[in-house]
């Protein structure tokens, strides 16, 4: 009995230990998906090869798309993409920016075409870590939590809805609300 309250003992104090180590760790990276709060200033470049960014598009609407070929459910929810873009197209004030993640921009492009896509691909630094760089910062990268992933931005760079995977999708209705 006295064996298994030692260890127990044990177990506790080594617990107390390393959470006292975590919190004096460093904070988890930045998230750039609270609702309601400013999104950040990402990079890429435009389909006419021009070097923009986030803020380039202020008074616009914006919807940001990470996705990847590799990704099964962007594959399938991707005809639901192209019937958004389809419908919102034409609108004033209406940005829609399409990012691959963790591949070569060509092999996006390849694919798209192939499959006879139109949207408009951009280019950004996605890694396969996961990670978004913003615009002037090498050392700020913001975590993507799964693919695809939608954002939908206001005119003033607010975040106004997100979507990961299959649980749910932004609306032709949802952006023109914000028009």
């Amino acid at each position: 009995m006295r064996s298994v309250s030692l260890k127990l003992s044990s177990v506790f104090i080594s617990l107390l230990f390393l959470v006292s180590l975590n919190a004096h760790a460093a904070p988890p990276p930045e998230s750039f998906d609270s609702l309601n709060s400013a999104f950040p200033d990402m990079t890429f470049v435009d389909p006419d090869g021009k070097q923009a960014k986030i803020s380039d598009y202020k008074g616009e609407v914006v919807l940001v798309k990470l996705w990847a070929t590799w990704c099964g459910v962007c594959r399938k929810k991707w005809p639901e993409h192209q019937a958004l873009y389809n419908e919102i197209k034409d609108d004033k004030g209406v940005r829609v920016i399409t990012l691959s993640v963790a591949e070569d921009p060509k092999d996006s492009q390849k694919w798209a075409d192939e499959q006879g896509y139109t949207v408009p691909l951009y280019v950004n630094n996605i890694t396969d870590r996961g990670a978004v760089q913003v615009a002037d910062d090498r050392d700020s990268l913001y975590f993507i939590k799964g693919t695809p992933m939608k954002f939908l931005i206001d005119k003033d760079g607010i975040l106004r809805k997100k979507v990961v995977g299959l649980n749910g999708e932004v609306t032709a209705s949802d952006i023109r609300q914000l028009l």
